[in-house]
């Protein structure tokens, strides 16, 4: 029986990233399994559809015509459960959300829905990653760096290559495959925040600021680093969110509190 991957996103299913994708992992002659959003659902983040019924719809002629596809009226995290728990009778080798169009690096893994789907799976023990491609949203772009790219970490996902006790968060520079100099295992840097930016009395949008000064000059080893340098950046990402370094000297401090 082939490895079997299924795949998701946060972009919609019509997105050209989900397909060229997909394209990678039927390179791997895989079977590969498509559930993804009917529409839009970029920074959601893990969220969950709860206040709605959940359906999912067939696609009759999907752009790859071997690959199973299916549309869900949900969130990118809940059309992954959608397509471990209604769709596949079994779970898949593998789970990727993308290839998102954007980059999501440092602070906003939090609001990723592209890292919101990877996240349900990589709960359930199955391998799973992430991966966007560092472009402006909905432009026209070259999609082969990322498609080659994303088709030699699938292979290695299948393969077992990857601990269970995390997920990748994979980010590629948008240069031609020849310039890109390898692979660099990074940790995430520290990039700003959203803030409101005020439009009138009562109204305003969000806007992403103040930065940190780093994001000019990035200390190397993160993420940002990497992908300025033309290094695919892969973030190893664990769910458990716990300091485990502070528990000892916290839990001392608000006992002293507690006694005084």
């Amino acid at each position: 029986m082939p490895r079997r991957i299924l795949l998701s996103n946060d972009d919609g299913y019509e997105s050209p990233g989900l397909w060229a994708l997909a394209q990678a992992c039927r390179s791997l002659d895989c079977e590969v399994i498509v559930v993804a959003p009917d529409k839009n659902q970029s920074a959601v983040g893990g969220s969950l559809t709860l206040r709605q019924e959940l359906v999912w719809t067939r696609i009759e002629a999907p752009p790859i015509a071997d690959v199973e596809a299916w549309h869900v009226n949900g969130s990118p995290a809940s059309s992954v459960i959608v397509g471990l728990d209604g769709v596949l009778d079994e779970p898949p080798d593998l789970v990727v959300s993308g290839i998102n169009q954007g980059s999501n690096m440092g602070n906003d893994l939090t609001a990723s829905g592209t890292v919101g789907a990877a996240l349900q799976s990589h709960f359930r023990g199955i391998p799973s990653m992430a991966i966007s491609y560092a472009m402006i949203p909905r432009t026209e772009v070259d999609w082969d760096t990322a498609e080659r790219i994303a088709a030699m970490l699938c292979r290695e996902g299948i393969e077992g290559a990857f601990p269970e006790s995390i997920f990748l968060n994979i980010n590629i520079p948008l240069v031609p495959f020849e310039e890109i100099k390898g692979f660099l295992v990074t940790r995430v840097a520290r990039r700003g925040y959203f803030h409101l930016e005020v439009q009138g009395e009562t109204s305003g949008v969000l806007t992403r600021g103040p930065f940190e000064s780093t994001l000019l000059d990035p200390p190397p080893g993160t993420d940002i680093w990497a992908l300025i340098n033309k290094y695919v950046s892969i973030s190893p990402i664990q769910a458990n969110f716990t300091d485990h370094q502070v528990i000892d000297a916290l839990g001392e401090r608000l006992n002293a509190a507690w006694s005084e």
